[in-house]
């Protein structure tokens, strides 16, 4: 079913487009994601509708396969490219778990600015993507992703989240499909 509306009380919620991360843009190219993630901040900006973006500082303390421990990551790991920078008063929440709402005060500002669907964009599609979204869905948020204005390290793991995960947490849209709703 394609989308029809984005109400006025959407944001944008733009996830770790940062240089620690777009290396790991494998599904859409990192120049494709970057063109796409510029096109919805251009055109949420135009709007005048909300936009938060997130990025990832490092990994939580906890024991994985790869780690015994959390990993922190250096400065020049969060530099975010010019073309997906926050503008004017755009927050930048600063995250160390996978979901944008885990240690941020990122549902409250949505809360606050009277919004209601998200829009998500960004890297990695089954990781920050995928765990924001369906921390939104939970909190009670419509949830709409930017099909083409995210990437992953694995194409056919972006493939699984964009036909079978996210239909079940909300809509899928192409930047342009949402962007034709908005202005």
């Amino acid at each position: 079913m394609p989308i029809t509306e984005i109400p006025p009380a959407t944001a944008l919620v733009v996830i770790d487009m940062q240089s620690g991360t777009l290396p790991n843009a494998r599904a859409v190219t990192a120049d494709r994601l970057l063109d796409r993630v510029a096109l919805l901040l251009a055109g949420f900006r135009k709007a005048e509708r909300t936009v938060v973006h997130l990025i990832a500082t490092g990994t939580p303390d906890g024991r994985t396969t790869y780690a015994d421990t959390g990993q922190s990551w250096s400065a020049e790991q969060t530099v975010i490219p010019p073309e997906a920078a926050p503008a004017g008063n755009e927050p930048l929440l600063r995250r160390r778990g996978w979901s944008g709402f885990a240690g941020t005060d990122l549902e409250q500002r949505l809360r606050a600015a009277g919004v209601t669907t998200v829009v998500v964009a960004g890297l990695a599609t089954t990781f920050g993507v995928e765990s924001t979204a369906r921390d939104a869905y939970d909190l009670g948020f419509d949830v709409v992703v930017a099909a083409d204005a995210v990437s992953d390290p694995d194409p056919a793991g972006q493939e699984r989240s964009l036909t079978r995960v996210f239909p079940v947490l909300g809509r899928v849209a192409t930047a342009d499909e949402i962007l034709a709703l908005i202005t």
